[in-house]
């Protein structure tokens, strides 16, 4: 077997603390690029993460609260770590459920590994085995003692068809089997080399789920009776309303990471479903949440000025926020057309007029804290109208008087679907705009996730909307393989072998030098091919409490409220 395809076997310990040399860390740092309210740069470390405040305004919530309402931008599809498609359900049900082994910043900004529900684990060489030693001191929130059984109960359920997991099954890889060692000993074992999984393994999708409520309630119906090991046992969801949680007491094993091991400082921990941002901003100036997720860029410039609140901007993994271009509906069956979307966004106007400067522009398929990102590539299709308009005639596409282009009669009209309540309505515009003025027409509408999400397998659409957290460039298996396209996330409707094969293969490699060297090879592909237009790059954007302290945020961005606490 080739050098680079060898993985060293390692392991992790629990009991070191600080961190101990056995843990690795990613070579990949967020320190100088994460913004806190108006402050400019800070750095995250292994406390919470810091932010500076502006002018005076009113109280905070009362020292010594236990109870935290957060302000959510979206309905849950579904509360099932292995089913759910949806970023914000990540985050929520991150505190119901516990992953084998965590991937969490330290002080200098870089991830590092650390213990879990798994003690330890080893990689075999050829990267299809992970072996994973057991806490034995774990009990779910209903009673079932957590041990082997649940592990493997926990990934069969992700290949469960009846499950219809969405972003998990992609994630999780050539999955053969988890084998039972003893009942502390789980080894999960795959087809072919799987060097992503020690990265995805991180992830809430693939929590450990009470095999008992598995069981009791079904592939489906689990969704609605989630049951975990984490800080927060599931109360209830009221539909359009809130998902609630109350602090489970015998929770011994948080990360080291977020301090010292215990039972959460809250005692509640609210989701309030707030579709519209100017609701969960008056939520939160009226004191009914403490922390509002996703507000309009001209509310946080608002409320960076605020020193009641606070303002965190982490900048995530993954995809950023952009439009998938249909290569199988005509007009942008046509490469020549989609190169000319591509060259007709100004991407910088966008961020500085219409998100006022929050977010960063993107111009690549994943975003700059991602292995596999390559910067040459964000030159590739820079802003250039004049460019898009040779390229649409040159595709045969005429001008007409009135300004818009048509070829043998037929208009040049792209067919826009956005997802509700997904931050994508104003930029929209600006882009229906931009691509106005280089010819096209376009009609745009709206529909939930669920249902867009739908759509979008279909293939009805000319641009679709999406951005993606994940942990490892092996998101793009689930964004850009052929087999992602009826059910799965991809809605380019991009099919080519070389790139499926491309991604086994990279996936294959244990050197993280040349695995990173095999995707920048493999986003350079899809770039050329102009499957994706990218707006701008994505993060967790919060605004809360400034009186909330001790929060923690991951790699994707996402915040932990383990030992949150109001000052």
């Amino acid at each position: 077997m080739n050098e680079e395809m060898m993985s060293e076997s390692r392991t992790v310990s629990r009991d070191a603390h600080p961190v101990s040399k056995t843990f690795r860390s990613s070579t990949f740092s967020r320190r100088g690029v994460l913004q806190a309210g108006g402050a400019g740069v800070l750095a995250i470390g292994l406390s919470s993460l810091l932010a500076a405040c502006g002018v005076s305004g009113a109280s905070g919530a009362a020292k010594g609260t236990t109870t935290l309402t957060v302000g959510i931008y979206q309905e849950p599809d579904s509360l099932d770590p292995a089913a759910t498609g949806l970023a914000m359900t990540s985050m929520m049900i991150n505190h119901i459920f516990d992953p084998l082994i965590w991937w969490l910043p330290n002080a200098a900004g870089q991830n590092e590994f650390h213990p879990g529900l798994a003690e330890s684990y080893e990689i075999s060489p050829d990267a299809t085995k992970y072996t994973f030693k057991l806490r034995q001191d774990v009990d779910f929130h209903d009673g079932t003692h957590f041990d082997a059984n649940a592990v493997k109960a926990s990934l069969d359920h992700i290949v469960d068809p009846a499950t219809k997991s969405r972003s998990a099954i992609g994630s999780l890889g050539p999955y053969k089997e988890t084998v039972v060692i003893d009942q502390y000993t789980a080894q999960v074992v795959f087809t072919a080399a799987n060097a992503a999984f020690e990265h995805e393994m991180t992830s809430v999708l693939f929590g450990m789920q009470s095999p008992t409520a598995l069981k009791k309630y079904g592939a489906a119906g689990v969704a609605a009776h989630p049951t975990g090991t984490g800080p927060f046992k599931f109360v209830e969801y009221v539909t359009q309303d809130h998902v609630g949680l109350a602090r489970n007491p015998k929770y011994q094993w948080g990360p080291v990471a977020f301090g010292a091991a215990g039972p959460a400082k809250l005692s509640t921990l609210t989701f309030k479903i707030l579709l519209d941002t100017s609701a969960r901003y008056n939520a939160l100036r009226g004191g009914q949440i403490q922390m509002a997720m996703n507000l309009d860029p001209d509310t946080i410039a608002t409320v960076e000025k605020m020193s009641q609140f606070k303002h965190y901007n982490v900048p995530s993994t993954g995809q950023p926020y952009g439009y998938p271009i249909n290569i199988d509906k005509g007009p942008t069956d046509d490469i020549r057309v989609r190169q000319a979307i591509m060259y007709a966004v100004d991407q910088k106007k966008l961020n500085d007029t219409v998100q006022r400067g929050v977010f960063t522009p993107a111009y690549n398929v994943l975003t700059p804290t991602t292995p596999g990102y390559l910067k040459a590539n964000d030159t590739m299709y820079e802003y250039n109208p004049a460019k898009a308009k040779s390229l649409l005639d040159a595709a045969g596409w005429k001008t007409g008087s009135d300004g818009t282009r048509s070829k043998n009669g037929k208009p040049l009209s792209l067919d826009i679907l956005i997802q509700s309540a997904n931050g994508f309505d104003l930029p929209t515009q600006f882009v229906a705009n931009a691509l106005k003025e280089v010819g096209f027409t376009s009609t745009t509408a709206s529909q939930p996730f669920t249902t867009a999400a739908a759509s979008y397998n279909q293939g009805v659409q000319n641009l679709s909307a999406i951005f993606y957290y994940d942990l490892d460039p092996y998101l793009l298996n689930n964004l850009v393989t052929t087999q992602q396209i009826k059910s799965g996330f991809n809605w380019a409707h991009y099919s080519n072998p070389s790139i499926d094969t491309g991604i086994a293969t990279a996936n294959a490699i244990a050197n993280t030098t040349t695995r990173t060297a095999a995707y920048e090879k493999i986003t350079t592909t899809l770039m050329e091919a102009a499957i994706f237009l990218p707006l701008w790059n994505v993060s967790g954007v919060y605004s809360g409490d400034a009186s909330l302290k001790n929060i923690h945020f991951g790699p994707t961005g996402y915040s932990y409220y383990h030992t949150a606490s109001f000052a």
